[in-house]
């Protein structure tokens, strides 16, 4: 019976009539502190929820404090099982904090992880992937896999495809990458991944247009959406760029379009 608890949970996750995903990522806290816009979890997701994003990934910390807003807004989470600190002496290496059988316990619609391609602790990472890979689907919990390569030009076309492929072959459900630089290269990484493959938001554009012009070739390459975190949240206004997001995700709109949304 877990691929039809599977099943039902990727369903909550993916928009009923587009079959795309708008994602909110507030992982950031532990690898990068209390970067601007994510001081306050709360307020963060209070001021984003009305852009309605499809879902939320966050740590169990998080999930404590802001569950209220979760429930309240019906806004579907994925438990983040991993981090990092970018501080310390291992800041490329990614470690368990948390369990698939936790996110069950805590009500959680999924869970994600990351996954480094390139430093050292790589085999570690992609070990502990497919460990969860293997209770995700025990437990009918889709798992979401940030597949990043590390070193070098992480925006390289044959690395990203490369990276995503991985997590597909590991056991992932989506999975989250690099944005290569234009459509032609992300369609080739989509071709070569048999699930669902998002954009990673990444920093901060330097202009709205900038992001959304992005976002609109990676649909039209064939990506299933995007997972943004900091050019929702570090913007002025982040439930009207979440409407501009699910503009384009969503309705297939302009970028023109799109921009309206935030006039």
């Amino acid at each position: 019976m877990s691929m039809i608890g599977k099943a039902v949970r990727l369903g909550q996750l993916f928009d009923r009539e587009s079959g795309n995903m708008v994602a909110l990522a507030m992982d950031h806290g532990a690898p990068l502190g209390p970067v601007i816009g994510l001081e306050d979890p709360r307020r963060t997701l209070e001021a984003a929820a009305g852009g309605h994003p499809d879902l939320v990934f966050i740590p169990r910390g998080v999930v404590k404090v802001v569950y209220p807003i979760l429930v309240r807004e019906r806004i579907p989470f994925l438990l983040a099982l991993d981090t990092a600190n970018t501080r310390g002496p291992e800041p490329d290496r990614f470690v368990l904090a948390d369990t698939v059988d936790g996110a069950v316990s805590m009500g959680a619609s999924g869970v994600s992880m990351h996954v480094l391609i390139g430093p050292e602790y790589t085999t570690e990472m992609t070990t502990c992937l497919a460990s969860a890979a293997i209770r995700c689907d025990e437990l009918g919990m889709p798992l979401m896999a940030i597949m990043y390569p590390a070193g070098g030009n992480p925006y390289d076309v044959d690395r990203v495809k490369h990276a995503a492929r991985i997590a597909a072959e590991l056991g992932a459900d989506v999975v989250k990458t690099y944005y290569t630089g234009d459509q032609e290269s992300f369609a080739d990484v989509v071709r070569c991944c048999p699930v669902p493959v998002l954009m990673s938001g990444g920093p901060k554009a330097k202009t709205e247009r900038d992001f959304l012009v992005q976002l609109k070739a990676v649909l039209d390459a064939g990506g299933k959406g995007v997972a943004v975190g900091r050019n929702v949240w570090q913007h002025e206004n982040p439930a009207a760029m979440l409407r501009a997001v699910r503009k384009i995700v969503h309705e297939g709109s302009s970028v023109e379009e799109a921009v309206s949304e935030l006039d």
